[in-house]
């Protein structure tokens, strides 16, 4: 793929860096990709949304050049600025074809700016690579409401579909239509308001693990912290936590796309350099990624088997003896062993074990279950 077909190159100032290459080239076609773990684009379509989203681009490069890189000589390749369709959905379709390029690559594109709704364009690059994914967004709202196009009510209304889970983390109740809660309850899909995760970020961390595509709002960012969203919150995460969701990211074998959207022009100094704090826990995540398949003749990996229910259900468990991370399998429908092969194995935490221990079956185990049947 000819990337200048699609983007016009950005200029950003790197004389004054004295860490490594952090960014250390301009792509211009896939061949350009070969060893960059991450492809920044910047998206300003912002047709879907009440502001303008001209962001300072370059300005988030600088500020994130100004980081120091540990351990790593990072390799990332900066696409430049998305030029625009048409309609919404040529730009829909460009994106999809973009993301579906890096990511046969094995590059994670970043896609900076625009609204929320560019997800859906990101979601359309797995359609066309006809793979199943898991989608998690960091929202104060849940977008499933069909009747007022929010990205995820367009998802689940495509056919085919190639959702195989939605989590929402940190939605804020006085924000979301019960209707929407209801849906979302019928569908398995997993959403945390704000209130469970402040303060227990880590929490986060299993959901996170097992989504290929990782959207983050940040209108979902307490406004004392961020102040350049579309629509400033008076409560949400603290700057800290959502850059702990990052590292997250980074670290997730099956991550394959980030957004940042509801960015606007209103961008100051700090905002910008909070964003290049988020690009750099990615960053760091990405380079500090270990692979672990679970596996019970691996040594690496304490297996666990609990019955529950008077053996009504037989729980496996894996642990890790490197990393700590925990998860479950699921039983898979030989129909549907081709589809949701990697689903089986559900990224959980102690807490689902505990729950288990205590003759409970894990609601994380019993949601992914039921999509599968």
């Amino acid at each position: 793929m000819n990337f200048s077909d699609y983007f016009e190159r950005v200029e950003f100032d790197q004389s004054d860096k004295k860490n490594l290459s952090f960014y250390s080239f301009a792509a211009q076609d896939t061949d350009d990709l070969v060893g960059a773990k991450v492809a920044i684009l910047h998206v300003p379509e912002d047709r879907y949304a009440e502001q303008r989203s001209h962001v300072k681009f370059e300005q988030i490069l600088e500020e994130t050049l100004k980081l120091f890189p540990h351990g790593y000589e990072p390799r990332i390749a900066v696409l430049g600025t998305l030029r625009l369709g048409e309609t919404k959905e040529d730009t829909e379709a460009a994106i999809a074809e973009i993301v579906a390029e890096l990511v046969r690559c094995r590059t994670v594109p970043l896609i900076i700016g625009g609204s929320k709704d560019l997800t859906y364009a990101a979601y359309k690059a797995f359609e066309n690579l006809e793979e199943v994914v898991n989608l998690t967004s960091i929202d104060p709202c849940l977008n499933i409401d069909s009747d007022s196009n929010a990205y995820v009510g367009r998802i689940v209304k495509t056919q085919p579909n190639y959702l195989f889970n939605f989590s929402n983390l940190g939605y804020q109740t006085y924000y979301v239509d019960p209707e929407e809660l209801n849906i979302a309850e019928e569908l398995y899909f997993d959403v945390y308001r704000l209130g469970e995760l402040r303060g227990n970020i880590i929490k986060s961390e299993p959901i996170i693990r097992g989504s290929e595509v990782f959207s983050v709002s940040l209108d979902s960012i307490k406004a004392s912290d961020f102040t350049s969203s579309a629509h400033p919150q008076p409560n949400g995460f603290y700057a800290e936590e959502i850059c702990q969701t990052f590292r997250y990211a980074g670290l997730s074998e099956k991550l394959k796309v980030v957004l940042i959207t509801d960015l606007t022009e209103k961008n100051n100094q700090r905002d910008l350099a909070l964003l290049g704090q988020m690009i750099w826990c990615l960053v760091d995540g990405l380079y500090a990624r270990r692979s672990e398949i679970p596996n019970a003749n691996n040594s690496d990996f304490l297996k666990y088997r609990v019955s529950i229910k008077d053996d009504e259900f037989n729980l496996i468990f894996y642990k890790s003896l490197r990393t700590d991370r925990w998860w479950m399998e699921v039983p898979v429908p030989p129909e549907y062993g081709n589809r949701y092969r990697k689903h089986h194995l559900i990224p959980c935490d102690f807490e689902d074990y505990q729950s288990s221990a205590n003759d409970d079956l894990p609601d994380r185990w019993w949601r992914a279950y039921k999509k599968m049947i």
